[in-house]
């Protein structure tokens, strides 16, 4: 009953975005079947790069830079949009300041930043600011990879290859 529902939204989103925008730019790429496809390898690859692109600290570009390696990476096009929105106005606050404190403790803790900063005299605000940002990367990069892994591997360990629904048959490699 769901594979039915979620085609029918699919199918949906597809005439939608015909003639759009998004169309002129990638053109027949954009209704390519790998980006639609509902199997296993598709869904956990979309996720798995929704979540990864999500965790970073690219609001505001995450959809593009999620749309862009759906077509490079050629999973799930959905799935992968979805997940990216994992951060959000509501949530990103809370998940980049957790990041940035994992990124700080990492850093810390693995070199000598501050001995660092005092040898090459880096004391000024701008190389504050420089040091702010490795530690929400750092942080944000871990996540990142974390959920990525987690979510690949939780998809295709849950995902039952003989109870698929119809029109999904797994193909081999």
């Amino acid at each position: 009953m769901w594979f039915k529902a979620w085609h029918r939204k699919q199918k949906s989103i597809k005439k939608s975005l015909a003639g759009s925008h998004l169309h002129r730019i990638w053109g027949r790429k954009l209704f390519s079947e790998v980006l639609w496809k509902i199997d296993r390898d598709a869904i956990a690859g979309g996720l798995a790069l929704g979540l990864f692109v999500a965790f970073t600290p690219t609001i505001g570009f995450q959809m593009l830079l999620v749309a862009c390696g759906a077509l490079y990476f050629k999973v799930n096009l959905p799935i992968a949009l979805a997940a990216c929105w994992v951060t959000n106005p509501l949530t990103a606050l809370p998940i980049y300041t957790a990041a940035w404190k994992l990124g700080k403790y990492t850093i810390q803790t693995l070199l000598p930043v501050d001995d660092i900063m005092e040898a090459y005299n880096m004391d000024t605000k701008s190389a504050r600011v420089l040091l702010q940002g490795i530690y929400i990367w750092t942080g944000s990069f871990f996540f990142s990879m974390v959920s990525a892994v987690v979510s690949n591997v939780a998809v295709k360990l849950l995902w039952k290859t003989e109870k698929q629904p119809p029109g999904t048959e797994q193909t081999e490699k």
